[in-house]
């Protein structure tokens, strides 16, 4: 039998940033992965990641909306980009665009979204780097997500892409909001 600790937090939303990297370091001394992956539409939570995480020795790739979703969600800002490169935080690339799993697979979103809006992020967020040749099939990660702004949720997920999705085995939740905000 194995017993690790996972952090549940009140209430969901980025007043939980700093207490889910905590969470995450703890969580590499005893998983031993291929990146962390972070969801981030500005780029502001991947630049987070790259200050939390520095010196860990750990591949970090921040995934904001690809060029054909920014009209709609947002777009990485300059600043930002600039700022992961310093901290050698990849962002996914515009290519291949992917498929995305919200619009066409809606019982897979709404079952992970039944864990917490953060779950289902930090999966598409993995998958899509799956999908984008960042990470290779089966890869170990962990991949975390939030909810708007900012990340309150973290598992260490074996992951694939999107036509192989339903491979994809939880390995531990490493944080998670109990109640989202009324």
């Amino acid at each position: 039998m194995k017993t690790n600790e996972t952090v549940y937090f009140e209430i969901e939303g980025e007043v939980n940033i700093s207490n889910t990297f905590e969470s995450v370091k703890r969580a590499l001394s005893r998983i031993k992965v291929d990146a962390v992956i972070v969801a981030s539409t500005t780029g502001e939570t991947a630049v987070k990641a790259g200050e939390a995480l520095q010196g860990k020795a750990i591949r970090i790739i921040g995934v904001p909306f690809q060029s054909n979703r920014q009209a709609k969600w947002g777009a990485p800002a300059p600043n930002n980009i600039s700022r992961c490169k310093e901290l050698g935080v990849e962002l996914i690339p515009d290519e291949p665009q992917v498929k995305f799993i919200d619009s066409e697979r809606p019982d897979i979103v709404n079952a992970w979204r039944v864990v917490s809006s953060g779950f289902k992020v930090a999966l598409q967020c993995a998958s899509m780097c799956v999908d984008t040749g960042m990470i290779k099939e089966g890869s170990l990660v962990i991949a975390l997500g939030g909810r708007v702004q900012g990340i309150d949720t973290a598992v260490a997920v074996e992951i694939y892409g999107y036509d192989k999705i339903l491979k994809s085995k939880i390995i531990e939740i490493i944080a998670l909001p109990q109640k989202r905000k009324s």
